[in-house]
């Protein structure tokens, strides 16, 4: 029962110093293969300054994020709670909170100005379509209010 499996992987030592801090004669010829720019050890290609300006070196779009799009909804979602659009999930409809509203679109509005070319185009049009669907809103219902006071008066 003493046989031994052969082992599927090699360890390989890549330290180029020796314990006593000498130059290993072996690792010589491993330097100037990486020396010469043909891979990295990760096995991609070496960037150098010839080949710097290719399409891959270029940044890629931003990926869509669920967690922003998530974050957004809370606070539009919020906001439509402030101004009594929704009702609350625990204390029902409450009586519209103007400058809470408004501050919860002023947030979905820096958040927009903030983020201005580092979102994907989903959620640059899902921020653009929220404020200006809650500023829409949020006129209407300060109107609806001021006409009323009038009405009252």
């Amino acid at each position: 029962m003493s046989e031994e499996v052969p082992s599927s992987f090699k360890v390989s030592d890549r330290r180029l110093f020796n314990p006593d801090g000498t130059l290993r004669t072996d690792v010589e010829q491993d330097t100037s293969r990486v020396e010469s720019g043909s891979t990295r050890s990760t096995g991609e290609p070496s960037v150098s300054p010839q080949n710097a300006s290719t399409p891959a070196d270029q940044p890629t779009p931003p990926r869509e994020d669920p967690l922003f799009s998530d974050f957004v909804l809370e606070l539009a979602t919020n906001a439509m709670m402030m101004l009594g659009l929704i009702e609350h999930p625990q204390y029902g409809r409450l009586p519209p909170d103007i400058e809470g509203g408004r501050h919860y679109i002023d947030v979905l509005a820096m958040l927009l100005e903030k983020t201005k070319g580092n979102l994907a185009p989903a959620e640059q049009r899902q921020l653009q379509e929220t404020v200006a669907s809650l500023r829409m809103q949020f006129v209407a219902i300060t109107k609806r209010m001021a006409a009323q006071v009038r009405k009252d008066a």
